[in-house]
C-alpha cells in the first residue's frame, strides 16, 4: 500500500510556515527555493500509484506551489500571509474538491522541477503557458493572459520598448515567462536574474539594471502602489502575450479535466472576472 509520507521533520516546518487548512491566507515563511523545500518532503504529492486526483482525494489535502511574490497574483500580505488572485483561486479549486489546500511558496524557477518531481500537485503562480514550459508540463485551460513590459526609472530616456534591449542591462525573474521572452530578444549588454519583483525593483531604482521586464499586471500593480522617492514608468507595449493557467503533470488527465471544469465554471459565473477586477482593477492585458 502507498503511504504518504507527511511526518518528517523538515516537512513540518513547512507545514507550519506554509498555508493550509482551507483558508484563502495563511501563516507562511519566506519564499525559498521550492524545489529544495519539496525535496525535504519526498513523496508528498504522489507515488505513481494512483492517479494524482485520486491522490489528492485520498490525502485529503491539495498542495500547490506558488512563488509568493510576485503581486497582485501571489504575494505575502501584510499580516504575514500568503494572498493575491491565484491564492483565492486555488482556495476554490481545493473547496470544489473537498479537500483542505496548502500552499507552499519558493523561488518561481524551483516550482515546475518540484512539480514534475512529484513534490507538488499543482503551479499556480501567474503561471503562462510557454512553448518551453509545455515542453514538461501541461495546463489547464487559460483564466487569464498576460504580457512582457519593460518597466524603467522615471528619467531614462534611452529605453523605449521591451523589444529593443540593445546595450542595456536587464533584468527579469529567473525561469519566469519574462526570462524566455527576453532571452529571445537578445541584444541586451547583461541579464540579471531576480527571485522576485522586490529584488528586481530594488535594483532597477538603484541604477544597477536599466530595465526590468515583466509581466504587464505586476508592473502596473507596483507602480500605482510604490510610495518610493524614486519614480518608475512602463515604457513601450505589451510583447508576447500568453494564456496564463494552473501547472500540472503531464498525463494526468483525470486531474485536468477537472482543472477545465472548474476553469470554465469561474468563467462563466464571473467569478475570474471579479477576482481581476479585485486584484488587478480591470480585465486581463490583451
Amino acid at each position: 500500500m502507498r503511504k504518504t509520507i507527511l511526518l518528517l521533520t523538515i516537512a513540518s516546518l513547512w507545514l507550519i510556515a506554509a498555508c493550509g487548512g482551507g483558508k484563502t491566507g495563511g501563516d507562511a515563511a519566506k519564499p525559498a527555493d521550492a524545489q529544495q523545500a519539496a525535496g525535504e518532503s519526498a513523496g508528498t504529492a504522489g507515488s505513481g500509484e494512483t492517479n494524482a486526483l485520486e491522490e489528492i482525494k485520498k490525502r485529503g489535502k491539495l498542495i500547490i506551489a506558488t512563488s509568493g511574490n510576485y503581486r497582485p497574483i501571489t504575494f505575502m500580505n501584510e499580516q504575514g500571509k500568503l494572498d493575491g488572485l491565484d491564492i483565492e483561486l486555488g482556495t476554490m479549486l481545493a473547496e470544489k474538491l473537498g479537500v483542505e489546500v496548502e500552499f507552499v511558496p519558493g523561488n518561481l524557477s524551483g516550482l515546475i522541477p518540484g512539480l514534475t518531481a512529484g513534490k507538488f500537485d499543482l503551479v499556480m503562480s501567474g503561471l503562462l503557458a510557454t512553448d518551453q514550459r509545455k515542453k514538461s508540463i501541461d495546463f489547464s485551460e487559460k483564466y487569464g493572459q498576460d504580457g512582457v513590459i519593460a518597466v524603467v526609472k522615471e528619467t531614462n530616456t534611452t529605453a523605449t520598448d521591451v523589444s529593443k534591449l540593445e546595450g542595456l542591462v536587464v533584468g527579469v525573474i529567473g525561469g519566469s515567462g519574462s526570462h524566455t521572452v527576453v532571452q529571445g530578444i537578445g541584444g541586451y549588454k547583461e541579464l540579471k536574474e531576480y527571485p522576485g519583483n522586490a529584488e528586481a525593483f530594488t535594483d532597477l531604482k538603484a541604477g544597477r539594471i536599466d530595465v526590468y521586464a515583466l509581466g504587464k499586471i505586476a508592473a502596473a500593480d507596483f507602480i500605482k502602489n510604490d510610495k518610493g522617492k524614486d519614480r518608475l514608468k512602463i515604457i513601450g507595449n505589451v510583447y508576447a502575450t500568453k494564456e496564463m493557467g494552473i501547472g500540472l503533470r503531464k498525463d494526468e488527465p483525470e486531474l485536468k479535466a477537472v482543472l477545465d471544469e472548474f476553469v470554465q465554471e469561474k468563467i462563466k459565473d464571473g467569478t475570474v472576472d471579479n477576482l481581476a477586477n479585485k486584484w488587478i482593477g480591470g480585465a486581463f492585458p490583451e
